[in-house]
């Protein structure tokens, strides 16, 4: 007899992972603090996906934010609308990128779309659309 396949996660553990990744992972400026958050929310060994890159790993994740963060002013922030869509073990959320307070208009759009396994984040794909 098969295995079923993993009951996915309720859609507000998905939609508090995103936010976490989002506003907490991706706003941290100190490496080292933004480490142990992405070690609190994602799986041991995380794939993420930019538009021109893949990262393996907890640690090339947190290079990734670094070098992205180094290439703006440290006034610049993301945030969210705080809509996520999920279906089954999956999730997006659309975010801003651009100065503070940016709640209306941003410099860069985009949207994370994760999976998530056992209540992690698993594998992240960073779209960037402007």
């Amino acid at each position: 007899m098969a295995t079923p396949p993993p009951t996915p996660p309720p859609p507000a553990a998905t939609a508090s992972l995103l936010k976490g990744a989002i506003l907490t992972i991706f706003n941290q400026r100190d490496p080292s603090l933004r480490l142990s958050y992405i070690n609190q929310l994602f799986v041991g060994y995380p794939i993420s996906y930019s538009h021109s890159s893949t990262f393996h790993g907890r640690e090339a994740l947190n290079a990734h934010i670094s070098e992205l963060q180094s290439r703006f002013p440290p006034h610049w922030s993301f945030t969210t609308d705080g809509v996520v869509k999920t279906s089954l073990d999956r999730g997006m959320m659309r975010w801003r990128f651009g100065p503070r307070p940016n709640t209306e208009r941003g410099i860069v759009y985009g949207t994370h779309v994760v999976t998530v396994q056992e209540g992690r984040i698993a594998q992240l794909w960073i779209i960037v659309e402007k």
